[in-house]
């Protein structure tokens, strides 16, 4: 199904990507940030081509790095074949491939951050310019988009795996990690088991006898089905361990997201799941506004996955 580009942009927006591409009756081809071995993992066994594209920058990072990189980005996105229908799913690096896609003729359709509730996503803000929809996961966001605002559901991948209970508490904050987070969980969790992904951030600083501990791990639904209790910051993964394996999830709000969520997005989007919602670990009276939010976890909300209603709408498209 050479008709169909997804942009897999890196972190939670590639695991969208992998998402619509599990739904798909046939391979696809997609865009990736330049060097990402992540992305690349998670998306290979359903594409047919990958490209490759600068990311124009991190959530930590500047403005004037996208400067930089600007030319490179432009003509790459510019080099890509024409494709019938495009599917933007969200980050800077979604922007140039779709626009040139755009100006090709191609149907354009961007995906809404899932911790967007009050303010629009920059990047799907500007895409939303030229796409024909925007694909929505909750009711909430269709104030958003009135007019092209599509609400399909929370947009998740198959469920792998049974969900179970092995007694852990699963830590993970995705690709960027969470450092202040993690020093607080290991200084004041005592005698509980904890896995955790660490992200950029060394894995080894945090481990010990009663914490697991790795970089990244492709295969993380795996930890999230069988945990106890998820932690987690205002990324997908909090919509993934509720919609997928109704886990209790506490969402910790990371400050230095400066491009990302804002504290009123993310306070509505923790509400939204069902989720315990604390704010940024340097705003902690004490550690025991972590140890009594560990203990007295919500109970998750209960949703159907939206991910086959978005490829439905897509294929209707073709």
């Amino acid at each position: 199904m050479t008709r169909i580009l997804i942009i897999a942009s890196g972190g939670g927006h590639t695991g969208f990507a992998r998402a619509i591409a599990q739904y798909l009756p046939e391979k696809v081809d997609f865009v990736i940030p330049t060097n990402d071995t992540y992305s690349r993992q998670m998306i290979s066994q359903y594409a047919n081509k990958i490209y490759e594209i600068p990311k124009g920058r991190e959530p930590d990072e500047s403005s004037l790095v996208l400067f930089k990189r600007l030319l490179s980005i432009i003509v790459k996105s510019a080099n890509i074949k024409k494709y019938d229908l495009i599917i933007a799913t969200g980050s800077n690096h979604s922007i140039f491939p779709s626009f040139f896609q755009y100006l090709k003729g191609g149907k354009v359709y961007g995906i809404e951050s899932q911790d967007r509730l009050i303010t629009k996503g920059k990047a799907i803000g500007i895409i939303s310019n030229y796409a024909k929809g925007v694909f929505l996961h909750w009711q909430d966001q269709r104030k958003l988009y009135e007019k092209k605002g599509i609400v399909v559901g929370p947009i998740v991948e198959k469920p792998k795996y049974e969900s179970k209970d092995e007694g852990y508490i699963l830590v993970t904050t995705g690709s960027m990690g969470f450092k202040r987070l993690f020093d607080a969980i290991v200084k004041s969790v005592i005698g509980k088991r904890i896995v955790m992904q660490t992200g950029k951030i060394d894995p080894t600083i945090y481990r010990n006898q009663n914490v697991t501990t790795f970089s990244f791990d492709p295969d993380l639904e795996k930890w999230i089905a069988n945990a106890s209790l998820v932690i987690t910051h205002q990324g997908k993964t909090a919509m993934e361990a509720v919609v997928m394996y109704r886990k209790p999830v506490i969402m910790v709000y990371n400050n230095d997201w400066k491009s990302a969520t804002t504290l009123s997005d993310a306070k509505k989007y923790a509400e939204i799941l069902g989720a315990t919602f604390l704010s940024d670990p340097i705003t902690w009276s004490d550690y025991n506004v972590l140890l009594e939010a560990i203990e007295n976890a919500n109970e998750p909300n209960v949703f159907d996955t939206g991910t086959p209603n978005l490829v439905k709408h897509v294929l209707s498209e073709l």
